[in-house]
């Protein structure tokens, strides 16, 4: 393989599950996983296929040897050096604690194979695997990241989640600057959002908002501002964002505590609070104001607006629906300084053109 030291060769699918684990990644209580979460009914549907057919394809699976001293390898001669016997450590592979051997990709393949699920019986098929080994965490991760960016569509939060951690932060600042503000909103303690963003993998209880859609909204938010970009530093722009949300929270409280019940935090809503954000921030520092009360401030200006599921934004949905909620929105917000849309539209239509 490119750059990566394997083993390859073939084995009996139940045999390949009993000696691997999957290292299910979770934001909370396993932040170094390197796995999704897995989706039964794909195992199931994977299982069926290879238990069933006689006839089939079957990607290798591929496994890595997390601990050198589980896995021997006898060259077949010296003549020969590269093809032999691979000898497992069975019970150092199964054994609890660290995982030997881990799953890079098959994950979903495995699971039900072993036969250790009650009314699933072990395969035993030979199927082809590789077995990778001197790889640290890090590369590991690269290399599952890759695999599933560019092959089964898979939730692109994690895929974002896994970018964040491999990015060191005054790159990941320069180079992805609304997906550094989108995981800055999830783990700063201070953020409205905090441990409320599914970061990918094993779905934390209160997770509502999704990593790649924070993040895409907060690419419109920047893409819309005139003021955010002159902050120089994704920082500043984070603290700026950060303050506008806390004014959000405070005007719609209940989109908040009752998240299914309000559609303000997941798809079009979401992303329309991005997008009044951009008018909402441009308002406040162009006061030279960036305080969540002055922003809080500009938001109660305008209509009292319904964000239930069945509220005044009903039946819009994706980006187009995002922009009709904003639009709506901003064409009623006030603030002292200067007259809402709506004021300046009345009053340019109310002139005499023969004035």
């Amino acid at each position: 393989m490119l750059g990566v030291n394997v083993y390859r060769g073939f084995a009996n699918l139940a045999d390949l599950g009993d000696i691997s684990k999957a290292d299910i990644y979770d934001q909370q209580t396993n932040p170094k996983g390197t796995q999704r979460d897995l989706s039964p009914a794909h195992a199931r549907d994977a299982y069926e296929y290879v238990k069933n057919r006689d006839l089939g394809f079957w990607p290798e699976v591929f496994l890595c040897a997390r601990k050198k001293d589980v896995v021997t390898f006898y060259p077949a001669s010296q003549e020969v050096p590269d093809l032999g016997i691979l000898e497992i450590d069975v019970p150092g592979a199964r054994s609890g604690g660290s995982i030997a051997i881990s799953r890079i990709d098959g994950n979903h393949r495995l699971h039900y194979g072993d036969g250790k699920q009650s009314g699933y019986s072990r395969i035993e098929k030979l199927i082809s695997f590789c077995l990778a080994y001197d790889l640290t965490r890090e590369e590991e991760i690269q290399l599952f990241r890759d695999i599933n960016d560019n092959q089964k569509r898979m939730n692109t939060s994690h895929l974002d989640g896994i970018e964040v951690r491999l990015t060191p932060e005054e790159e990941l600042k320069h180079r992805n600057p609304e997906l550094y503000i989108a995981q800055r909103l999830s783990r700063d303690s201070t953020s409205p959002l905090h441990g409320r963003v599914f970061e990918g993998g094993k779905k934390p209880v209160g997770t509502d908002v999704p990593l790649r859609g924070l993040k895409t909204g907060i690419e419109y938010m920047l893409s819309r501002s005139t003021q955010l970009p002159r902050l120089e530093d994704a920082e500043a722009q984070y603290r700026v964002i950060r303050n506008y949300l806390d004014a959000v929270k405070k005007w719609q409280p209940k989109a908040w505590s009752s998240p299914r019940e309000y559609i303000m935090l997941r798809g079009s809503g979401l992303w329309a609070i991005c997008f009044i954000g951009a008018q909402v921030i441009d308002r406040a520092l162009l006061q030279a104001e960036f305080r969540a009360s002055q922003m809080l401030a500009i938001l109660r200006s305008g209509k009292d607006w319904d964000w239930g599921k069945k509220g005044d934004f009903k039946g819009l949905g994706g980006r187009a629906g995002a922009l009709e909620i904003s639009n709506r929105v901003t064409r009623k917000l006030q603030d002292d300084s200067r007259m809402s849309t709506k004021q300046l539209f009345d009053k340019i239509m109310a002139e005499d053109p023969k004035e």
